[in-house]
């Protein structure tokens, strides 16, 4: 591992990778306080030197005010870039962003757009937000069975409220035939991981026999 003296000579040298990992071990480093300020100033310079999960982290900064003033306008510019590159992270966040009106003018299309981007890249957050997408119609059109396919491949990589969601389709039959235990086997799923919900749902079930 090459240390901080090595990085920083590098850096100087206009080196985007050595950049990029200053400034990552600044905000995550070795159990010491996150120096996000710095974090900052790496990424930023990374970032402009075309480095693509500089310029992810560099949206993740202005998204959240983390070093720099909070800025969702720049944060979505920065998303974009990145996710132009087939950044999965970046394009789940810059769908949220699209969703939510938040740094960009609210566009269900453009959620959906980011969300399938990521998905099919294999982000699990944005699989099951391209199911949300198709299980409410929201920039997409309506159809229970896709929000089921996207719902079970967050699913199965894990994402609780994916297995709420999924757990919910079977308990009415949304997009799949309805089935009682598969609902549950689904909700002890994500219960194991501490989804209130799921908790929830599931007392109320058993509660109703």
């Amino acid at each position: 591992m090459e240390t901080n003296e090595v990085l920083r000579a590098r850096s100087k040298q206009g080196n985007a990778d050595a950049q990029f990992r200053l400034g990552y071990r600044a905000a995550i480093g070795r159990g010491k306080i996150a120096d996000w300020k710095q974090a900052y100033r790496y990424w930023a310079k990374a970032a402009g030197s075309g480095h693509v999960r500089a310029m992810f982290y560099l949206g993740v900064c202005y998204d959240n005010g983390l070093g720099v003033r909070r800025t969702p306008a720049v944060a979505a510019k920065w998303y974009k870039r990145a996710a132009a590159q087939q950044h999965h992270e970046a394009q789940f966040n810059l769908g949220m962003l699209y969703r939510d009106g938040t740094g960009v003018t609210q566009d269900s299309r453009m959620a959906a757009k980011y969300f399938a981007l990521g998905a099919k890249s294999g982000n699990s957050e944005a699989a099951r937000e391209y199911g949300v997408c198709f299980a409410e119609g929201r920039g997409v059109s309506k159809s229970y069975a896709s929000a089921v396919r996207w719902y079970r491949f967050a699913a199965l990589k894990g994402d609780v409220i994916a297995q709420h969601n999924l757990a919910l389709c079977y308990l009415y039959g949304d997009g799949v035939h309805k089935s009682r235990a598969r609902a549950i086997s689904w909700l002890l799923r994500a219960a194991r991981h501490k989804y209130q919900k799921a908790s929830e749902l599931l007392r109320r079930i058993r509660k109703a026999g």
